[in-house]
């Protein structure tokens, strides 16, 4: 039996001079060992360029990350310093207002008067309660509100006057007995002032004015001076110059 021998399988041989001598042969598993050895190569230089790029990303999503925190800490400081310089802003404006009622630095409109943070005008113009809300609406404004003891102690010196010029305020009640609200719906605190009431008037008094430190209920048909409050705007730093 002859030896056994390589597959002529696994050999391709060049024929082209057949016939005198074997051509040269090609071994097949050295060239499939080579593709497979090239084609690791290429899965290996892969993967690692693959991890490289994801080691890339992570390092520029920890960078984004990392800036995105300090810009939220910069936003957080410069809230804090625009807040500081309002509140310095206000109070300078404050004291400037003070020494010269009608500084140019006043968050209110010309003319309108700066208490708290509302703007308040109580004008020379005399309509009826319902004349006086639809004056207000027209101001941007409602009719005045004497709500805390702060405004209380601003308004009453404003109704003094010598010719009994009384101011609407927006009090009112839907008829004798009910109960007294403010012009949005808020209730009244006898606590405050009271409402001095004529009981033997034979008219419907169920709007209050206010005279000389005083509040009257008056028939809301009859003509009084208008008050008006609107809340103040925001003081402008570059306005105290």
């Amino acid at each position: 039996m002859a030896p056994s021998g390589p597959d002529t399988a696994d050999f391709v041989c060049d024929a082209a001079d057949w016939t005198d001598s074997p051509g040269p042969c090609v071994d097949r598993n050295k060239e499939k060992n080579s593709c497979l050895t090239w084609s690791l190569g290429l899965v290996f230089q892969f993967y690692q360029l693959s991890n490289t790029q994801q080691d890339n990303i992570s390092q520029k999503e920890e960078m984004l990350g990392n800036l995105s925190l300090q810009l939220q800490s910069l936003q957080v400081q410069n809230r804090k310093l625009a807040e500081t310089l309002q509140h310095v802003a206000e109070k300078l404006c404050r004291e400037l207002h003070n020494k010269s009622e009608g500084h140019k630095c006043s968050p209110c409109p010309e003319k309108w008067k700066w208490h708290g943070d509302k703007c308040y005008q109580f004008y020379k113009e005399s309509k009826s309660w319902q004349g006086c809300e639809y004056f207000c609406i027209a101001e941007n404004s409602t009719m005045l509100r004497i709500n805390t003891q702060e405004v209380l102690e601003f308004a009453m010196p404003q109704s003094y006057s010598q010719f009994f010029y009384s101011y609407w305020t927006g009090l009112s009640r839907n008829g004798s007995g009910k109960a007294w609200l403010w012009i949005d719906g808020s209730p009244y605190s006898f606590q405050l002032f009271e409402i001095i009431i004529d009981v033997n008037s034979l008219r419907n008094r169920d709007c209050v004015t206010i005279l000389n430190g005083k509040a009257f209920s008056k028939d809301c048909r009859e003509l009084r001076r208008c008050a008006c409050e609107r809340m103040a705007g925001r003081v402008e730093p570059e306005r105290l110059k």
